[in-house]
């Protein structure tokens, strides 16, 4: 699922699978499992170290693969949107106050209400904030509406299935589920990015003089509304790039 997400993730212009030949999941699984999702595996490279003659003719098959599809794929061009647009990851290092869980609740439903989706690991403690899980469940008991790593088809507040609180599993995970970018609370010390997608990490005021500035984006106020419309806009900055 993971896989799948991921090459058929928004962000992804081109990918290529590329197998070693005795892996796990090897490239005729894959082949399998996207035909079975509906994707046509011929959208995507292919290339085996075993089966390509090792690893020098496997890599020149992948770069002129890459060339070859670059050189016929126009250029992405910007689109005007609002945060409706968006699939936001949101994760939490540790237990934030009720103006911070105020706060994140207020950017989602402000991003589900406008069309898009929003994903909560169901280990992230925002679950257990009885300000935030009121503020975006009402009385609805939270639940996993996704399975770790399966695309997103159907917009809307996703509670991801996760095994793990680990933060860069979970990173993963939400990711293959079709995250655009992370909106996170960390707390002691920045945390793990992620190849792919923009990570936002800020943190709230008690933690000047523990957390370095230049590590984070910002630290929160503790005034709900405040810190909602400044996170709104570091949303809006890191989407427009």
């Amino acid at each position: 699922r993971t896989y799948r997400g991921y090459v058929t993730h928004p962000n992804v212009a081109a990918a290529l699978l590329l197998e070693h030949g005795c892996e796990k999941v090897p490239n005729d699984m894959m082949r399998r499992q996207l035909e079975l999702a509906g994707v046509p595996p011929g959208r995507f490279g292919w290339a085996s170290v075993q089966l390509d003659g090792g690893i020098e003719l496997a890599l020149a098959k992948v770069e002129a693969w890459f060339a070859e599809r670059f050189s016929t794929m126009p250029p992405a061009l910007p689109t005007t949107a609002d945060l409706g647009a968006l699939a936001l990851g949101i994760l939490t290092a540790a237990p934030v106050s009720a103006p911070t869980a105020t706060a994140l609740a207020m950017i989602a439903r402000h991003i589900v209400a406008a069309g898009g989706s929003v994903l909560l690991p169901e280990s992230d403690l925002l679950l257990a904030n009885e300000d935030f899980r009121k503020a975006v469940l009402g009385v609805n008991p939270p639940h996993a509406t996704l399975a770790y790593g399966q695309p997103l088809t159907r917009p809307g507040f996703h509670v991801v299935a996760t095994e793990t609180d680990h933060w860069v599993e979970n990173l993963t995970g939400l990711g293959g589920c079709g995250a655009h970018l992370f909106l996170t609370v960390v707390r002691d010390h920045a945390r793990q990015g992620h190849p792919l997608l923009p990570v936002i990490q800020v943190a709230e005021a008690g933690q000047r003089g523990i957390l370095p500035a230049d590590d984070i984006e910002i630290f929160l106020s503790g005034d709900a509304v405040v810190d909602e419309t400044d996170l709104r806009q570091l949303l809006i900055a890191v989407a427009q790039r």
